[in-house]
């Protein structure tokens, strides 16, 4: 029996079949390539189990989008903030995003009876409002947070459409890099240091400098992270609101005071966003509903004791680029 989402494709294709001998095809051909996508991509879920991530938008945008404001989420994704959003009462709404992900986004917003958002498919640099915006909603926050362009589009759209006085919800963020120990089962060790029969593997290592940059990386889950060595201390800081392009450090140097030994097998990348002083979520571990992947940079395992001081320092000369940084102890 048929698949009946099949359909429409199989019509189109019997479309083409039909007109495929018909003069002037070599003029129409390039239309007749693909079918059209009539399917959405697949939504992210996992801000949305996030109950805590979730509930820290929700107050934030109960707490800062008024009636009469004009407000504009971008990155929309689901839609789920500009949903809540729309409770609130503005005069006008907008849900940016490029993917097909905005098909989904109204698709829901028609079922919840939401008719007062206007969709905007385009990416945030292309994104023209009539008028200036109150408020900016976004979740540009990449796996290792600075990787989908969350500095350049950000500044981008601050300096071009918010308002004076308008505020980016969230703005302020405070990045950590943490000394960590797996959990055994979640530890990759580097290919010279497996053990596997009849083949010895360290020759490699002399190789090491060679190697492409993305293998010192990998994306964990935050409940693969047995412990944190060190209490944790943000190692460095940006507000949105204020950042001036070129201030963000390119050169970190961390001395860290241990505070429950063990292995350490690299440093992980968390952070904090901040709406305001009370109000923020973090991609810490220890929280039950952490998900969302976390940036491990990768370093040959060393014990450490307990009082004994982590010296680190690390070269970051395109944040959103996580293959030009470079780290290593002092």
């Amino acid at each position: 029996m048929a698949n009946l989402r099949d359909l429409p494709r199989q019509a189109w294709g019997d479309l083409q079949s039909r007109l495929r001998h018909l003069p002037m095809m070599g003029t129409l051909r390039n239309l007749l390539v693909a079918p059209p996508e009539l399917s959405s991509a697949a939504p992210r879920d996992s801000g949305l189990v996030d109950a805590e991530r979730v509930q820290a938008y929700q107050r934030a945008i109960e707490r800062y989008v008024k009636p009469g404001h004009v407000v504009a989420d971008v990155g929309t994704g689901s839609g789920l903030r500009a949903f809540l959003a729309a409770r609130r009462g503005p005069s006008k709404l907008y849900a940016v995003d490029a993917s097909r992900n905005l098909d989904t986004a109204r698709w829901v917003a028609r079922r919840n009876g939401l008719t007062d958002i206007e969709f905007v498919r385009a990416d945030s640099s292309r994104f023209h409002p009539s008028g200036k915006v109150d408020v900016l909603l976004h979740e540009q926050l990449g796996d290792a947070l600075f990787d989908t362009g969350l500095v350049p589009k950000l500044l981008d759209l601050r300096d071009r459409v918010l308002a004076r006085g308008g505020r980016i919800l969230p703005h302020r963020f405070e990045v950590f890099l943490e000394p960590v120990q797996l959990r055994e089962e979640a530890r990759l060790p580097f290919i010279w240091d497996q053990r596997l029969p009849d083949v010895d593997f360290s020759c490699v290592q002399v190789l090491r400098d060679s190697l492409s940059p993305a293998y010192f990386t990998r994306f964990i889950r935050p409940q693969d992270v047995e412990r944190r060595l060190c209490d944790p201390e943000p190692a460095f800081a940006l507000d949105l609101e204020t950042l001036r392009p070129g201030t963000l450090p390119h050169r970190l140097r961390l001395e860290r005071p241990v505070v429950r030994e063990g292995r350490m097998d690299g440093l992980c990348l968390f952070y904090r966003a901040g709406f305001d002083p009370e109000l923020s979520f973090d991609t810490f571990p220890e929280r039950r509903q952490a998900c969302t992947p976390v940036l491990l940079l990768r370093m040959d395992p060393r014990e450490f004791a307990r009082y004994e001081t982590i010296r680190l320092e690390l070269s970051l000369p395109e944040l959103s680029d996580v293959t030009t940084w470079r780290w290593s102890f002092v």
